[in-house]
């Protein structure tokens, strides 16, 4: 009964722990963590080409979030913030981002600055440059935690990100000379790690820095050390966007420089779908050949913006449309996950609701049996000590008899001898006294032992004559004799029987009980 109680009130309290939704989980990889991390690497692998698909995968991940380890958590609140991130759904993407960040402080803490980082340029994209800069400092201030603590993150160039977002967030305030700390500190790692493409990034930056703080030669030199570092690693995109960035920087002070590489640009960006690039070198060569007068070409480039331009805007209007409808399917789906869950929630506080009562119940029967067992272990206590005294009195009283019979019997002799010597009305006297002393000896003895023997043990006469019911007094008061162990010699000092008699009497009981000759009389009558 015990183990059964147990066990119902372990089942409660799983009922309760999982209508709370804690996160009371081992770390040991379950199945479901081995399912979602399967079908987070779907997702990633559909997120460029197929964002819809890419979805379908997460939504399915997003279905076991409670069932699984909170390390496979972060992973997939990762996923699905940096999906909805890549969908220009940036409030969504920070909804998740701070899900993981919540959790990576219980269990991932040397990863927080990636999240620090991913929620800094969430605000950015969302156009709040305080928040994002307050975020991408505790990025920094948590990377340098992880370095000096020795772990791997200085191999790591996505960990160094956050410098370039933030020299990027301070070149927008105009805060150059914060600026250009943070390419120190970027330029520096990405020579060191050999990230080329964030090499080029940066020198394309600081040009752009130097160039607004009108220091020509140095915007020049970080210009032709970023194209020529593309050029020798074949990134094409990032070659187009540095002569964009040359044309534009030489727009006021040398048109015809800038004229060259702004075609330059429109031709190279004509085989890549960049159309932001294509519309911007458009509208500056049209205002570039206006000052030169050169109408037929300004009109020509004029004409190609504009539809660049309704190009553009038919993109985005139909991107809004497009991210408004995919928002508005996440928030249904969203809701349906969450109704979902409401019922789980419902039928598990109905189904513990249901099974408290029946556990009490359960409890009570067990604490009612348990009082009964207590009560009936301290009554066969109670019971066993009287027992244990009245066998000691018995024990003492024979003993007691024995010593009395043997005085008895030298009484008895020595009045037996005084009679042979007496005279008539002597004899006559003593006869008289010996008969007494007998009479008086046996009727104490049976009175004393019967009593005794019913009080000891009143069951053991019952269960005795209940399966030998042919049993006679003397055989039952012999039985009680053999139980306590009495000797012959005992047993003839109570009840006045020639120790012979005794033996005889033993004999003729043992085969009534059907006894072999190897078996023990006394062990047979303790079962009873």
């Amino acid at each position: 009964m015990p183990r059964n109680f147990l066990n119902l009130m372990l089942v409660v309290f799983l009922f309760l722990s999982t209508s709370g939704n804690l996160l009371a989980q081992t770390d040991e990889p379950s199945k479901n963590d081995v399912l979602v991390k399967d079908l987070l690497s779907k997702a990633n692998k559909n997120i460029n080409k197929n964002p819809e698909k890419a979805f379908q995968y997460i939504n399915q991940a997003l279905e076991y979030k409670n069932e699984i380890t909170p390390k496979q958590q972060v992973k997939l609140y990762e996923v699905v913030a940096s999906a909805y991130s890549y969908q220009q759904s940036y409030l969504s993407a920070l909804d998740y981002f701070y899900k993981t960040l919540d959790l990576q402080k219980k269990v991932d803490t040397p990863r927080l600055h990636y999240t620090y980082n991913n929620i800094g340029c969430t605000y950015m994209q969302l156009g709040d440059s305080t928040k994002a800069r307050n975020f991408l400092y505790k990025s920094v201030e948590s990377l340098k935690n992880v370095i000096a603590k020795g772990k791997s993150e200085e191999k790591s160039v996505e960990a160094f990100l956050v410098y370039s977002n933030l020299a990027v967030l301070e070149m927008e305030r105009k805060n150059y000379e914060k600026a250009l700390e943070m390419f120190h500190i970027y330029h520096k790692n990405s020579i060191r790690l050999k990230d080329t493409a964030g090499l080029v990034n940066t020198y394309q930056n600081l040009s752009n820095i130097f160039h607004s703080l009108k220091q020509k030669d140095s915007a020049l030199f970080y210009s032709n050390r970023g194209i020529e570092i593309a050029k020798k690693g074949k990134l094409s995109n990032e070659i187009i966007y540095l002569y964009h960035n040359r044309g534009l920087n030489y727009r006021e002070t040398q048109k015809d420089s800038a004229i060259y590489y702004l075609e330059k640009v429109f031709v190279l960006a004509k085989e890549k779908p960049l159309t932001d690039v294509k519309l911007s070198s458009s509208k500056e060569l049209a205002n570039l050949y206006e000052d030169q007068n050169n109408y037929k070409k300004a009109t020509e480039y004029l004409r190609i913006a504009n539809s660049l331009s309704e190009e553009s805007m038919e993109l985005q209007n139909k991107k809004k449309v497009e991210l408004l409808e995919f928002e508005n399917e996440q928030k249904a789906k969203q809701q349906e996950a969450l109704v979902e869950t409401q019922k789980r929630e419902n039928i598990l506080i109905f189904s513990v609701i249901l099974i408290l009562p029946i556990a009490l119940v359960v409890f009570l029967m067990y604490r009612l049996q348990k009082t009964r067992a207590n009560q009936r272990k301290i009554e066969n206590e109670l019971l066993i000590q009287k027992m244990e005294g009245k066998n000691k009195e018995l024990t003492s009283n024979a003993i007691q008899m024995l010593q009395v019979s043997e005085r008895i019997d030298a009484t008895h002799k020595e009045l037996n001898h005084l009679k042979s010597i007496a005279d008539t009305p002597t004899k006559k006297m003593l006869s008289s006294i010996i008969l007494d002393l007998k009479k008086g000896n046996q009727s104490f003895n049976k009175q004393e032992f019967e009593k005794l023997f019913i009080e000891t043990d009143e069951e053991f006469y019952k269960k005795l004559l209940h399966e030998f019911p042919t049993l006679t007094k003397n055989e039952i008061r012999l039985c009680a004799f053999a139980k306590m162990n009495f000797s012959a010699k005992e047993i003839s000092a109570v009840t006045h029987q020639s120790p012979n008699s005794i033996l005889v009497g033993r004999s003729r009981l043992r085969k009534k009980l059907g006894l072999e000759e190897h078996q023990s009389l006394t062990a047979f009558l303790k079962n009873y």
